[in-house]
């Protein structure tokens, strides 16, 4: 008996999946030129050929994972952040949850670091488009609470970088804390994704309240 179209596309799609959950492991790993189709196809438990037929090329999957990665935290974050409020809260808010969300997914930042280092974030549109989606969130929401008259003028853009650099850096460096800090004989205790979050935004609203000035 032939395999009803259906079947064949929840088995396409399926693959398609295992390859992007493939592809954040192993771009993260080894960044886009260490990462080979062999590994690839050994992560997502597929053959290699499968990447050209479904993504183009390995170029083609490397966007499609930025994409996948950048919608599922534009959309967690546009979630809890819902309509209208308080411009302020709304943006103490995006942090926090921002924070949480690229936290949760430590591939993340790591892409991004790696993109960042090698400089080949310009040369790939597609996945730049993507990024920009969180600066043009945090201007969107600087930009209601300058209308309501909460924020001091400040570049939106040197805003976003105060907000998203640290956070990547953060998580990037958190395995280096873990077997480092024990060396500082406890003068610091390392902090989880939760605290940084409350003591990221805290700084970031104090540098652009009106009552700063």
């Amino acid at each position: 008996m032939a395999r009803r179209p259906e079947k064949q596309t929840r088995d396409a799609e399926a693959t398609k999946a295992a390859f992007v959950r493939a592809g954040e492991i192993v771009f993260a790993e080894n960044g886009f030129d260490g990462a080979t189709l062999d590994r690839l196809a050994e992560e997502a438990g597929a053959n290699k050929a499968l990447v050209s037929y479904y993504f183009g090329s390995k170029e083609g999957l490397y966007v499609a994972v930025i994409a996948s990665m950048i919608s599922d935290v534009v959309a967690a974050v546009a979630n809890e952040l819902g309509g209208d409020g308080d411009p302020v809260k709304k943006f103490q808010r995006y942090i926090r949850v921002l924070t949480r969300e690229i936290g949760a997914r430590p591939t993340f930042p790591a892409i991004l670091f790696r993109e960042y280092i090698g400089g080949s974030m310009q040369e790939r549109e597609e996945s730049f488009l993507q990024v920009v989606q969180l600066f043009r969130m945090t201007h969107a929401l600087y930009m209601a609470g300058r209308k309501a008259k909460a924020f001091r003028k400040v570049d939106p853009h040197l805003l976003h970088l105060s907000i998203v650099g640290p956070i990547i850096h953060f998580v990037v460096a958190a395995r280096a804390r873990a077997k480092t800090i024990h060396l500082l004989k406890g003068e610091v205790k390392d902090a989880d994704i939760a605290a940084f979050a409350r003591h990221h935004e805290k700084l970031i609203l104090a540098g652009i309240s009106q009552s700063e000035r």
